[in-house]
């Protein structure tokens, strides 16, 4: 498996939970996954660098005691050069900073954000922690997407941001790929009433890829989660949308590499 030593500016570079149910949350994990968990101590809240094969793959936080009222949720974070400069920009495009830029320590400086349409998001300068090391691999993030209610707002914001580029997906539903050069970094999906509620925000998806998507849904729904989307074929391989113990929302996608 190739191991991943840097993340390019404008794509992303980290994914990472907050949960209400950390203990429920580990098991459900380890088991859909094989994931490993290693606590990080007190001075960093007790976040668990979580690994797959000895490599770090993605994070995961207890949530605090004032964040209990908040739905659990996974994060994604998108490689910044300079997260000072970016959350400025940040502001000048419409979005808002949540959370502002911090060090962690000699790990790195991150912000958490939101787009001008509500969904929320992260940025990752590193220092001496790029990211994670996988992708593409069992277990380890393959692909990301922002499902919004106002998409070409969303884009327009996005490509400014990172510098990047967009180009429509074929087909009927308004759907932008993120791209940096040649490479695609990221989608961009208009909710629709018919299939998303209006109670469901604006908000961006991690994808996970899988070995076999038919057993991770059945392990899915024996360790305490749901199933959202049931598996459906694609032009890229088949996906299904779950949810953990606590209800923080995730797709699965097994590959087709043939």
């Amino acid at each position: 498996m190739p191991v991943q030593t840097h993340h390019a500016a404008g794509t992303s570079a980290w994914y990472d939970l907050t949960t209400g149910k950390p203990e429920e949350s580990k098991r459900f994990y380890s088991d859909l996954f094989g994931w490993t968990f290693e606590d990080q101590g007190p001075e960093f809240g007790h976040y668990h660098m979580v690994r797959q094969s000895g490599h770090p793959v993605a994070g995961f936080m207890p949530k605090a005691p004032e964040m209990a009222q908040m739905p659990s949720a996974w994060t994604i974070y998108y490689a910044s050069d300079d997260a000072q400069a970016d959350a400025q920009r940040i502001r000048e495009l419409g979005g808002q900073i949540l959370a502002e830029p911090m060090q962690v320590g000699p790990l790195g400086h991150m912000l958490v954000a939101s787009d001008p349409t509500g969904a929320v998001f992260g940025l990752w300068q590193p220092l001496a922690f790029q990211g994670s090391e996988l992708e593409n691999e069992h277990g380890s993030m393959t692909w990301q997407e922002v499902n919004t209610r106002d998409a070409d707002r969303a884009r327009d914001f996005y490509t400014q941001l990172f510098g990047a580029t967009s180009e429509p997906m074929p087909g009927d539903m308004t759907y932008h790929i993120l791209k940096q050069g040649n490479d695609n970094v990221g989608g961009i999906m208009q909710m629709d009433e018919e299939h998303w509620p209006a109670s469901v925000p604006p908000h961006w998806m991690p994808y996970f890829d899988v070995n076999d998507l038919q057993r991770a849904v059945q392990v899915a729904g024996e360790g305490g989660g749901s199933v959202r989307v049931p598996p459906f074929d694609t032009p890229y391989g088949q996906m299904a949308v779950l949810a953990d113990p606590d209800g923080a929302v995730f797709s699965v996608v097994q590959v087709d590499r043939s």
